[in-house]
């Protein structure tokens, strides 16, 4: 007897052994990287600094929880020759700046304005380095734009210095930013955040802090609310190196900034905007090149956040491209359709309605009605993603879209 259970003790720690060894070996196998298994593609980290990504488990469905790890992304601050805007920007960075090792600041500054630059200079070491454009010989600006060379020396500072700090400093990223604007308290933090969809979604080039339509009555008062954009926002983004060395042999000579809404650079690429900016137009914005064009109707009223938001609690994969369209797409076939004559007579319980253009000349029609911005730029709508542009009116949610069904893009 004793024999028999001996037997049947030892058989069945054998099998139990072998069952442990072969969940431990399944615990540890990694599909190979196929079709149905795919992985995150994170960039190569060049820089010694830049604290490595680690990699979440992606599902064959969805991407269920983007890295959360803390990244080096420096802040480059542009000026010229405001001496009080610089001083205010970086005092305002130095406060909502958490830890420095993560976000160097930089100030790059162009003009040889003795006094802005002595600004940059008293703040000693707790920025990172002041870059002052050398000597790059004149600017050749055409006749017809004569009127307009600050926006040609803007272009060539930008290109100088961006350059230079993901190049030659060897950053992976860079925080845009501009001494007349002002920034919400989470504002180094939202880009944190939104780094990995950045790295990880190829349907992406930019991040941006900016609403165009941003108006305090044109929102939803949702502070984590983010959104796809395919009109490129700029006023405070995020620029990786990457997508930096694929468009900077081509850089314009002035007006960057429509240059980059040019379909030959966006490739349908997205950014991604917020719902509240994260950004506003400080009074000294009404001095720079652009002689204040559009501060009093529209820039001067774009609210940006105050709300503390912990971003690393916040799961951001609905911002995937293959998870936001159908849903984004789901949300606006479930709204009637209504007709600009229907919209002071909606009641406070439709939530959301279609309003529907042909062209752009019934777009402009449709955006001076609801009082948001009616331009285009190479055909594309200011915040428009897939050609609709949402936004509030009293209570409900209003998507302008277009007739074009389905989407085949602008122009």
């Amino acid at each position: 007897m004793r024999s028999i259970l001996k037997k049947f003790f030892i058989t069945t720690g054998i099998f139990f052994l072998i069952n442990i060894l072969l969940l431990l070996s399944l615990k540890g196998f990694h599909p190979p990287n196929g079709k149905h298994e795919p992985k995150a593609p994170i960039d190569n980290q060049i820089n010694p600094k830049l604290r490595p990504l680690v990699t979440s488990a992606i599902s064959h469905l969805t991407l269920s929880v983007l890295p959360k790890a803390d990244v080096v992304i420096p802040v480059v601050v542009f000026g010229c020759n405001r001496p009080h805007a610089l001083q205010t920007h970086i005092e305002t960075l130095l406060r909502i700046r958490k830890d420095p090792e993560l976000h160097p600041i930089i100030a790059s500054l162009d003009c040889q304005d003795e006094s802005t630059i002595q600004v940059a200079k008293d703040f000693g070491d707790k920025i990172k380095a002041i870059i002052e454009l050398p000597d790059l010989g004149p600017i050749h600006v055409p006749e017809k734009f004569s009127h307009m060379a600050g926006y040609y020396k803007i272009s060539r500072h930008y290109n100088y210095s961006i350059n230079y700090v993901l190049n030659r400093l060897n950053y992976e990223a860079v925080i845009i930013t501009e001494d007349d604007l002002e920034l919400s308290p989470d504002f180094l933090d939202y880009f944190q955040a939104l780094y990995p969809l950045l790295v990880y979604d190829k349907t992406l080039w930019c991040i941006s802090a900016w609403n165009d339509n941003g108006i305090d009555k044109k929102i939803v008062r949702d502070s984590t609310l983010l959104h796809r954009t395919d009109f490129f926002p700029g006023l405070g983004w995020l620029l990786k190196k990457t997508i930096w060395n694929e468009i900077k042999a081509n850089w314009p000579a002035g007006f960057w900034d429509d240059w980059m809404r040019l379909p030959e650079q966006r490739h349908d690429r997205a950014c991604i905007r917020p719902e509240i900016s994260r950004t506003a137009m400080s009074p000294d914005g009404k001095k720079g090149v652009s002689q204040g064009q559009h501060y009093d109707r529209y820039l001067r009223k774009i609210i940006k956040n105050n709300d503390p938001v912990d971003w690393k609690s916040i799961d951001i994969s609905y911002l995937l491209k293959n998870q936001y369209d159908p849903a984004f797409q789901a949300r606006i076939d479930a709204c009637p359709t209504i007709t600009l004559s229907d919209l002071d007579h909606l009641k406070s319980d439709i939530k959301c309605a279609q309003l529907r253009y042909s062209n752009q000349k019934e777009f402009v029609i449709i955006a001076n009605t609801l009082e948001i911005m009616n331009d285009l730029k190479s055909d594309v709508p200011r915040t428009a993603y897939l050609g609709v542009v949402q936004c509030q009116h009293g209570q409900t949610t209003i998507y302008v879209t277009s007739n074009q069904r389905p989407w085949k893009g602008y122009g």
